[in-house]
């Protein structure tokens, strides 16, 4: 009788045990949940902020490229070789923003959306350039992008 008394109590002890475990397991897993939406809502935000910065960038270097178009008609070829990039700024930069070292890959898919074969004239126009352009291509990332922009903007 006492054998299956202390049974019954360790089994009702253990019980309590695991009662109040998964109480606090299920409170943990509440906050974790309430964590991840917050941090969805701040990941959202950020998405949304990128993307606005892009296309307001967009907008300035495609105002700044038509100008510089109209004011000289010397360089067409080369304002031919970088309208795409130009065009697809957007696109690009948030695909660089994405992942590092898609820069290449992401103006490549655009020229060659583009263009069959723009993105090998573009490829030879970087490695025939100065230096400034072609550390800029080779960074490869985001920040590499902004600096080849600007670069091809102020090339003589």
């Amino acid at each position: 009788m006492i054998f299956v008394l202390a049974i019954i109590a360790m089994f009702v002890a253990v019980s309590i045990y695991f009662f109040f475990k998964a109480e606090n397991l299920q409170r943990e897993i509440i906050l974790m949940k309430r964590d991840i939406s917050a941090t969805k809502k701040e990941n959202k935000a950020y998405v949304d902020m990128m993307a606005i910065i892009a296309q307001r960038n967009e907008e300035i270097v495609k105002q700044r490229f038509i100008a510089l178009r109209s004011a000289s008609d010397d360089k067409t070829e080369m304002h031919d070789i970088i309208a795409p990039m130009i065009n697809n700024y957007a696109t690009i930069f948030n695909d660089s923003v994405r992942a590092k070292g898609k820069l290449q890959t992401s103006i490549k898919k655009v020229y060659e959306g583009h263009q069959k074969g723009t993105y090998k004239v573009l490829s030879n126009y970087i490695n025939q350039s100065n230096k400034e352009i072609k550390r800029a291509w080779s960074s490869n990332n985001i920040n590499g992008f902004i600096m080849l922009v600007e670069a091809l903007l102020l090339a003589k």
